[in-house]
């Protein structure tokens, strides 16, 4: 299996600089990534922008990428408004759509796409499954223009608690009603560690559709997003059925806050003034220290598909 983390890893550090990211991640032993486009809707974007300048900025990735010998496994797609009607809504749709087409420039087979609660807080799960399906088949044409699978993902009561995506079960569920053959799932074990559950039962569930994973933990209260090992998940459950149900995707870390910038979600570290000046030298961790967690985070999860005797780089 291959072993790959987020290029959201890096974001904050190094002035946000996508080649330095590259470098960093080919020099910690990553050699597969998963590009994020999370935040490809927000104003400024260029995935929302009138012009090709993303397609610029996807080539130069590529290249990059490329001459470091680093492959892109998987993607994360935008987030946004999904169902109110409006500029917010309408962002979102356009940088989606950039999004795939710029997954199948980078040789992307498949990303991770959100579903959203609907906002009326009486919304019933066959509410939540209507409104999203019929969400996703905007995108269809484009995922088979460039053959490029969606994911839904998994998630919980503490992060959305009209999200009706928890289970193996549930998700088996919405893609039979969907019924294309390019819609599949992700299952996040940092979501499943906050609900107590019994993940080995509902990665089974999912079978053949489970076409990737982001792999973190946390203590079961809140999404951390910090590696294996900091938190409570028990990963043997994870593993044995990613071997049991002989899953093809990648191995993807999605540990990004396990150092955290001073103004990182949800948290703030706040600043100190010490006689009348401001004092940073620790506000944040330093760049070394970031390359070293990298490394670290590479070893953990090298070891932990090592144990089961599925590592393959």
């Amino acid at each position: 299996m291959k072993l790959a983390t987020s290029t959201a890893d890096l974001k904050g550090y190094f002035a946000d600089d996508q080649q330095r990211h590259l470098e960093i991640f080919s020099a910690s032993g990553f050699k597969y990534l998963d590009y994020s486009f999370y935040r490809a809707a927000e104003q400024g974007s260029p995935y929302i922008a009138n012009n090709d300048l993303w397609k610029r900025e996807i080539t130069s990735i590529r290249e990059k990428a490329d001459q470091l010998g680093l492959a892109f496994v998987q993607a994360h797609a935008p987030v946004g408004t999904m169902f109110e009607a409006g500029e917010e809504r309408d962002a979102l749709i356009q940088a989606m759509l950039n999004s795939i087409e710029a997954c199948a420039m980078l040789g992307i087979p498949c990303t991770v796409v959100h579903a959203g609660q609907h906002p009326d807080p009486d919304t019933t799960p066959a509410d939540f499954n209507r409104i999203n399906l019929n969400f996703f088949q905007i995108f269809y044409a484009a995922a088979e223009k460039y053959q490029v699978n969606l994911l839904v993902e998994n998630s919980c009561e503490q992060n959305a608690p009209r999200y009706y995506l928890r289970t193996g079960k549930e998700m088996k569920a919405f893609l039979t009603m969907a019924n294309h053959p390019l819609l599949h799932a992700c299952w996040d074990t940092g979501h499943a560690n906050m609900r107590n559950m019994d993940q080995y039962e509902s990665l089974v569930d999912l079978g053949d559709d489970l076409h990737a994973v982001h792999i973190n933990d946390n203590f079961g209260d809140r999404d951390a997003h910090v590696m294996p090992y900091i938190g409570t998940c028990n990963f043997d459950q994870i593993l044995l059925a990613l071997r049991d149900i002989h899953y093809r995707g990648a191995f993807t870390l999605e540990c990004g806050r396990g150092l955290r910038t001073h103004d990182a979600w949800p948290h703030v570290r706040p600043a100190f003034t010490y006689q009348g000046r401001p004092v940073n030298k620790l506000l944040d961790p330093s760049d070394a220290i970031v390359q070293r967690y990298m490394q670290l985070m590479y070893e953990v999860g090298k070891e932990m598909l090592k144990q089961y005797d599925l590592f393959d780089g």
